[in-house]
């Protein structure tokens, strides 16, 4: 059995704000959703080719909306809607430990074992770690030194969790 590791940090609007803007650009570079904008790229340029031969601009016009949605607009998006979340839900900051152990993660009365924790994601930043329920950004300042976060990458490893 391992010594625990613990990540103490401040739960805040901001620490998810940026959680979430990193884990957005790496789910645009590594998932199949990044087909999808290739996909309206090439719309794009098929409805280019129709507006310039034919004088037809409808299909110009919804894919070159679709395709700034895609890239730029969607983020802000998300982005509004987590503020809402936290502006609504009134969470206060607050400073948090989770614990890293042999049987899974652990936050005050909650576990959540390894079969719920899906993936870890190093950053250089931080580890960014989603399980059934949440999604959390752990910033590298949170752990107690940087062997600590090494350990905790290596427990992913261990368990298969990091990506």
């Amino acid at each position: 059995m391992s010594k625990p590791v613990e990540v103490r940090f401040i739960w805040s609007k901001e620490a998810a704000l940026k959680g979430s803007k990193l884990y957005y650009d790496w789910d645009m570079k590594h998932s199949s959703k990044r087909y999808v904008g290739w996909f309206f790229v090439a719309l794009v340029q098929f409805a280019i080719v129709g507006a310039l031969k034919h004088h037809v601009f409808g299909l110009l016009y919804l894919s070159t909306f679709l395709l700034i949605y895609w890239y730029y607009i969607r983020w802000y998006i998300r982005k509004r809607m987590i503020v809402r979340y936290y502006d609504q839900s009134r969470i206060e900051e607050k400073e948090v430990l989770f614990t890293l152990t042999d049987e899974g993660l652990s936050y005050e009365d909650m576990m959540a074992d390894w079969d719920h924790i899906f993936k870890a994601i190093k950053f250089d930043d931080g580890i960014l770690l989603q399980t059934l329920n949440y999604t959390l950004f752990f910033e590298k300042d949170a752990f107690k030194s940087p062997k600590e976060m090494d350990r905790f990458v290596e427990m992913m490893k261990q368990h298969g969790k990091l990506i």
